[in-house]
């Protein structure tokens, strides 16, 4: 029975074939690595910032929820068979001799070339967008670090083409079809204006504000002859009194020939009382009384008719107020039907222009996004040549190999000495006999080692 120590002990002893099988081991692990046939990984990568596409036609960015989605689906984009066609075309492919002899001798020759290498490179493309994040990583993996290095570039590079393209095409058919509808609409626009135009030469309605003007207008004459009716019947009741009524006793001309009446009167009586009816004096104040009386009679009937002559002239206003009056609103009311005509045609013409402002904006934002020069995707990486291949991994192959040598050369040892066991340590000896070891003697760093041949020496 062999106990640990005898057989770390016989492990050491048989170092020289342990090393032999594991490099043995891995010099066909080296030599199937070479022999295997090389891959390389070449990889670029794009970033969907959502700036430029947002500033022509100001729609808002998609939002975190949508990122995934929009990334995932401009995946599948760039793995279409129109994207690898276009790669094979503008990296001119087909023009290897040997790729159109592969196409020949498979398809007869019929189809498209560049549509037939380019599902053969799809086998190689591989895709990964990211989960969170706006960037998606492209990875084309053949024999050739080079080839595989073009082709992820020219993948992205065709992507981002036919992305401008689907971009600016749409926006080139949108902007010729504005172009047919500014027509239309310019000319619905001339059209209305031409008949607001001849609508008011006809009617001479110019200005859509007469209509307050004219309200106004009513309004002030209504109100003088409110005025003008209270001035009439005011001079009407002072002219209905005659020569008693107020205003003409009160003249400053009859009050003071009835003044001078008074006094004129009062000197008669009494001349009178003290001369004869024949004196001359006295004569001569009753025919100064009777003077002023006529002078008052008549200053009377003067004051009398110029308060009639005031009520007819007031009577007068209010007929002329009356009858400015009544012709205001029959031009209104003549007008009434021009203006809700005229305001039909105005609304005409705001409607066709604000449709032509409207068409002509859209016009202007979709030939400005015809002509972009870019997209909101932008090549974040440009792919190199790998230095090292993908695959096989020789890192990964050889530390296997290692592993691998080190069990089997572990396993032959222990094989051996299970087959031809041997008594290497004391305590295997003490074992083995079943008598304790009294001592022990090592000829390690004797002549007796190497007459052993590497046996146990002790």
């Amino acid at each position: 029975m062999l106990i640990p120590a005898d057989l770390i002990a016989s492990l050491k002893a048989r170092w020289r074939i342990e090393l032999a099988i594991i490099l043995l081991i891995v010099v066909l692990v080296a030599l199937w690595t070479a022999v295997t046939p090389k891959t390389y990984v070449a990889q670029s990568s794009l970033l969907f910032d959502g700036g430029p596409a947002q500033s022509v036609t100001d729609e808002a960015a998609p939002q975190q929820d949508g990122v995934a989605a929009l990334v995932a689906t401009q995946a599948d984009v760039l793995q279409s068979e129109a994207i690898a066609a276009a790669v094979v075309r503008d990296l001119k492919l087909a023009a290897n001799p040997q790729v159109a002899d592969q196409w020949r001798a498979r398809t007869g020759g019929t189809g498209d070339v560049n549509a037939w290498y380019g599902r053969q490179l799809l086998g190689g493309l591989e895709v990964i967008p990211g989960r969170t994040s706006r960037v998606l990583a492209i990875r084309f993996k053949s024999a050739d670090p080079q080839f595989s290095a073009q082709v992820a570039n020219g993948f992205a590079t065709s992507y981002l083409d036919a992305r401008l393209q689907l971009q600016t095409d749409p926006a080139r058919t949108y902007s010729r079809w504005f172009e047919d509808r500014t027509r239309e609409v310019r000319t619905a626009l001339e059209q209305a204006q031409g008949r607001l135009t001849a609508f008011q030469r006809r009617t001479g309605i110019v200005d859509t504000t007469t209509n307050n003007t004219d309200a106004a207008r009513l309004t002030e004459l209504s109100g003088q002859l409110t005025a003008a009716e209270a001035a009439a019947a005011d001079a009407g009741a002072r002219a209905g009194g005659g020569s008693t009524g107020l205003d003409v006793q009160s003249a400053g001309v009859v009050q003071g020939l009835r003044t001078q009446i008074s006094a004129k009167t009062a000197e008669v009586a009494q001349l009178s009382a003290d001369l004869g009816p024949n004196h001359p004096q006295r004569q001569a104040a009753e025919a100064e009384l009777s003077a002023l009386r006529r002078r008052l009679a008549v200053e009377t009937g003067t004051s009398t008719n110029a308060v009639r002559v005031a009520s007819g002239a007031a009577s007068s206003k209010e007929s002329q107020m009356r009858a400015l009056l009544n012709q205001q609103r029959g031009k209104m009311l003549s007008l009434a039907g021009d203006r809700a005509e005229l305001d039909v045609l105005q609304r005409d013409v705001d409607s066709a222009r604000a449709a032509y402002d409207t068409v002509t904006q859209r016009l202007g934002t979709m030939r400005l996004q015809s002509e972009a020069p870019s997209t909101n995707v932008v090549q974040l990486d440009v792919a190199q040549p790998p230095m090292f291949p993908s695959s096989p991994n020789v890192p990964m192959r050889l530390a296997l190999g290692l592993v691998l040598g080190a069990m089997l050369a572990a396993g032959t040892a222990l094989a051996l000495e299970l087959w031809r066991p041997r008594v290497r340590t004391s305590s295997g000896a003490a074992t083995a006999m079943g008598v304790p070891v009294l001592g022990s003697v090592s000829f390690s760093q004797s002549r007796v080692a190497s007459l052993l041949g590497g046996r146990q020496t002790s």
